[in-house]
């Protein structure tokens, strides 16, 4: 397996968090949920750019549900970020003490750095075994993570990142173990498989589908429209179906089978759709 450098290089004072140039970039909607999202220009340990992500100290319900999820994140990151070979991760640092940015106060906080997103690079400029060899850079943290007996769960286009030439995911506040029965609806409904508009737990198949509508997204330039949670489970559910443009036919027995409407009829499971890829696309 391939290896990533040391996954501690950021080493921050958070002492002196206050003295630098952090822009917010949160979103207005996670704003509502304390969550504050900074971004590093320059960060004059390393000179280059990073992001701080934390939430406030407001003690509402919203938050505290918010602050449940970035700690179970960073206790993510504690638990297998240093574990040799694991190239899922970006380098990152942990921060649990009290700190400062601007006139907020904060208590925890994961620093990554700057990474550009797998996804933003159009397929249209690419041959069909360099689009293959593209999704296939993706499957490899991906594996890795169900190797490690884990589900991502909050599959999305955005959370497949760059770092010096090796694909990471991003986003961990979600992750659990793959047989886990939790039935909580924390998913978002564009990368929602069937079965958890009924209920399900999510598992391996469901992440499949995830996958499934980010490649087709990719591929077709399209984004899935939807207006409502009840719209998205009739397109998931029944209307949905998915046809790529002429020139990635190759890949539209691949898409069917990672999108199948009734999970055991989807591929199991990354591995397999990795040699999907590797046997089907000559």
């Amino acid at each position: 397996m391939h290896q990533i450098p040391s996954k501690n290089i950021l080493l921050l004072n958070p002492a002196k968090l206050h003295q630098l140039d952090f822009q917010l970039k949160t979103k207005a909607r996670s704003l509502g949920f304390g969550r504050r999202l900074y971004y590093l220009e320059v960060n004059p340990e390393t000179a280059s750019a990073l992001w701080l992500k934390t939430q406030n100290l407001d003690s509402t319900a919203i938050s505290r549900y918010a602050q449940t999820g970035l700690s179970h994140e960073l206790d993510f990151y504690e638990a297998y970020g240093e574990q040799e070979g694991r190239t899922f991760m970006l380098p990152h640092q942990i921060i649990r003490k009290p700190f400062q940015i601007g006139d907020e106060s904060f208590n925890l906080a994961l620093i990554l750095p700057n990474a550009p997103a797998h996804f933003d690079i159009c397929p249209k400029l690419f041959s069909i075994q360099e689009i293959r060899q593209h999704m296939l850079r993706a499957l490899e943290p991906l594996i890795s993570l169900q190797e490690l007996g884990y589900l991502h769960a909050d599959l999305k286009r955005e959370h497949f990142v760059i770092y010096q030439k090796w694909v990471c995911l991003i986003d961990f506040e979600q992750v659990q173990p793959i047989n886990s029965l939790n039935q909580a609806m924390n998913a978002t409904p564009r990368y929602m498989a069937p079965e958890l508009f009924q209920g399900q737990a999510k598992s391996l198949q469901s992440e499949v589908y995830a996958l499934g509508i980010i490649f087709y997204e990719w591929l077709t330039g399209q984004r899935l429209e939807a207006t409502d949670y009840q719209d998205w489970a009739l397109l998931h559910c029944q209307h949905f179906k998915p046809e790529l443009p002429a020139q990635y036919q190759a890949l539209q027995s691949l898409l069917q089978n990672m999108l199948r409407k009734h999970s055991q009829d989807r591929l199991s499971d990354f591995k397999a759709v990795k040699q999907a890829l590797l046997t089907e696309i000559a």
